[in-house]
């Protein structure tokens, strides 16, 4: 073997040692995100009521669970289904039925990884609600 070709050897099992750690440490982190979301876990850390504030009007909507599925409506009114909305984590849309409104709905974690948020957005206006602690 040539010096070029040893060299070359050296250098590619070389890279070969840093490369096959740095893969095995990424593909349990690919394997957590490929893994199936709990919807009934979610829904359960989802479900309560989240107050909506803006232009000092307020919002109640509560959110409830019946038969695994997420619904959600003010309170008195007439529950709406509520669909995770594909490739978008903690994402859900709704179209009113009575009005055919369709609303976005982005539930967030804090930093200790509770969903205490959801940011609604209808027509282009955006507003935030917070789950009213029980």
């Amino acid at each position: 073997m040539t010096k070029t070709a040893l060299k070359l050897a050296i250098a590619l099992l070389a890279l070969a040692c840093i490369v096959a750690p740095l893969a095995a440490q990424a593909a349990p982190q690919a394997a957590a995100k490929d893994k199936p979301v709990d919807m009934k876990k979610l829904i359960a850390e989802i479900v309560g009521d989240y107050e909506f504030s803006a232009e000092g009007q307020t919002l109640l909507v509560q959110f409830t669970e019946a038969d695994g599925k997420l619904f959600g409506a003010p309170p008195g009114q007439t529950p709406e289904e509520i669909h995770p909305v594909e490739g978008k984590p903690l994402g859900f849309d709704v179209t009113v039925s009575t009005n055919g409104q369709y609303y976005e709905l982005q539930f967030v974690r804090n930093a200790e990884g509770v969903i205490d948020k959801c940011v609604m957005s209808v027509m282009g206006v955006v507003v935030e609600g917070y789950k009213i602690k029980k």
